[in-house]
């Protein structure tokens, strides 16, 4: 039996932490699995993980000197890890964890996971990040035997702008557990949750953060209320919630922080944070909508998807497309909706136009009035993200030799 170790970050809330921790999950029922994670010293697990699992706690790092004996603490615990242990292929996700892989590699299968683009995060800028752009990724991302991609367009994007063989990259889909979503989403919500959905809700998931361009959608919910009665439930927690408090404010919409009350008040935005079932709130939603400048391949935009409601998303690098399968668009950004039978693709939000504010805000309003998708189609979207399908590509490049 193969023994396999997965390196990530952390244990958290995020898509990538979710992704490393099931797959994990289900490795272990095929091979002598373990997961350690070379960050942060919290312990809690926030979706299920292998047995085995291992926290690298280096000392705490101070300056530039503090930082780089931290990564050398890191570098040789990895080490061990893989020669005490045996390791047979080691998976990588995120950046960080992808050069300890690397650089720890050995005669180790070496198999990095990619989760978002190099080239449009606007958190890769500056001097450090043209270094990571320019000199770290190309040149250790080279030296992987395999790179999996979440989704068509980074694969090529690592091919076209940093210079990865088409031989050494591969993309696989995140997995969804659709009969376990389909459970949770069918969860009573409280008494005080039930008066929320009492209007029409557009409900959002994820973290408080620029990325995701939660303003922009306040600003546009704020042109739908002026069409129809309806309610914006944020789920997630973040470092812009004070930011976006104060912006609904600001508009005159009546907000509701559910993490300070969790007794229903009218309100026109809830504030939800992070929930560890979001599915009930999706399931009792008429709307789901994701507003992000860049992602991977979004978690909530395909589970809610699968929870059978109706999707918005903007046309953002990368996965959107791919999650609503409109291969065959144009490179360039939509500028219009493109509206199927599960949801509409829409123009970015990064730097609106009162134009593109009114196209999403009468796109909303059309799926607020038509609340339902065509089961056929959604059932054949979804089911490109099954776990057993899904599970046997990761088991296929782990029992692949390298050639």
């Amino acid at each position: 039996m193969k023994n396999i170790l997965l390196i990530g970050s952390e244990l958290g809330k995020g898509g990538a932490e979710r992704s490393i921790s099931l797959l994990s999950y289900y490795l272990q029922n095929h091979y002598n699995t373990y997961l350690c994670v070379l960050s942060g010293k919290d312990r809690k697990q926030y979706y299920p993980a292998c047995s085995n699992i291992f926290f690298i706690d280096p000392p705490e790092a101070k300056g530039f000197l503090g930082k780089a004996k931290s990564w050398i603490y890191r570098w040789k615990k990895i080490k061990k890890i893989k020669k005490d242990y045996k390791i047979d292929v080691s998976i990588s996700f995120l950046e960080g964890p992808d050069y300890i892989n690397i650089l720890t590699r050995g005669r180790i299968k070496t198999i990095l996971s990619i989760r978002g683009s190099k080239i449009h995060d606007a958190e890769i800028s500056g001097k450090k990040g043209l270094l990571r752009k320019k000199l770290l990724i190309p040149f250790l991302y080279r030296r992987a035997d395999l790179i999996v991609c979440v989704s068509e367009a980074l694969k090529k994007e690592l091919h076209q702008h940093f210079g990865i063989s088409k031989e050494r990259l591969k993309t696989i889909y995140n997995f969804y557990e659709n009969q376990k979503i389909a459970a949770a989403a069918n969860e009573a919500l409280s008494e005080e949750e039930k008066k929320i959905f009492s209007l029409p809700v557009i409900i959002s998931a994820g973290r408080l953060h620029m990325a995701k361009e939660q303003d922009k959608l306040i600003r546009i919910f704020k042109e739908v209320k002026s069409g129809m009665s309806a309610r914006l439930v944020l789920l997630g927690d973040g470092p812009l919630k004070s930011e976006l408090l104060q912006l609904a404010r600001a508009l005159n919409l009546k907000v509701c922080d559910w993490e300070v009350q969790h007794k229903f008040q009218e309100a026109d935005v809830y504030f939800m944070g992070f929930q560890a079932n979001v599915f009930q709130y999706y399931r009792n939603s008429q709307l789901f909508a994701l507003t992000s400048s860049w992602e991977g391949f979004p978690n909530a935009l395909a589970e809610a998807m699968i929870c059978r409601i109706p999707v918005m998303s903007t046309d953002c690098y990368t996965g959107p497309r791919e999650i609503l399968n409109l291969p065959d668009l144009p490179e360039k950004p939509v500028e219009a909706p493109i509206r199927t039978k599960v949801g509409s693709l829409m123009p970015m939000l990064s730097n609106p136009s009162q134009k593109t504010i009114e196209q999403w805000a009468q796109e909303m309003i059309f799926w607020l009035k038509n609340p339902s998708v065509d089961e056929q189609e959604t059932e054949k979207r979804i089911r490109r993200f099954a776990l057993p399908q899904i599970l046997n590509q990761w088991r296929t490049i782990i029992e692949t030799q390298n050639k």
